[in-house]
């Protein structure tokens, strides 16, 4: 015999969740909010300065509380509206963007950064099926080259555009 549940049990749609309209967003103004909250943590031996003079921390600690702000909107929000409810996660997208952006960081002071952006780009279109590689190999090279002439060429930032002359030095 299969024992049934207790009609008068709380259903897991119970409490905070069913009062939620907009899950999403709820997690969304949640995730804003630690994000502030890590900003502002780690500005906190920062100099501020004052409006007149601002100092290195000023504009960094005034983007955390605006985003501090912004989660807790978010969050109010999504208890008086309606919302779609959670989808699911999908790792795979989420792990190799990750990946491709670590693989720009270890990458550009090794390879330069045209070849590190060809190979970021390369790793991204990873995390969708729907890559087509001819499609993939053109915007990596474009994104490539504009990227160099800019930061390189127009700014003068101190990048390496291209790996070293000896691969030893790479490794």
């Amino acid at each position: 015999m299969i024992p049934r549940a207790d009609p008068r049990a709380p259903s897991p749609s119970t409490g905070l969740w069913r009062r939620v309209g907009a899950p999403t967003e709820l997690l969304a103004g949640l995730f804003f909010m630690a994000l502030a909250a890590l900003g502002l943590w780690l500005l906190r031996d920062v100099r501020l300065g004052t409006a007149m003079r601002m100092g290195p921390g000023f504009l960094p600690t005034s983007v955390c509380y605006g985003l501090l702000l912004f989660g807790l909107i978010m969050a109010g929000r999504s208890l008086v509206t309606a919302g779609p409810p959670l989808a699911r996660w999908h790792l795979r997208p989420l792990g190799v963007v990750l990946g491709s952006l670590l693989v720009f960081a270890v990458g550009i002071q090794r390879l330069g950064l045209f070849v590190t952006t060809l190979l970021a780009v390369a790793v991204a279109a990873l995390a969708t099926p729907e890559s087509r590689w001819r499609e993939v190999v053109v915007i990596a090279v474009a994104l490539a080259a504009f990227s160099t002439v800019l930061f390189v060429r127009a700014l003068g930032l101190p990048i390496p555009a291209w790996p070293p002359v000896s691969w030893a030095q790479v490794f």
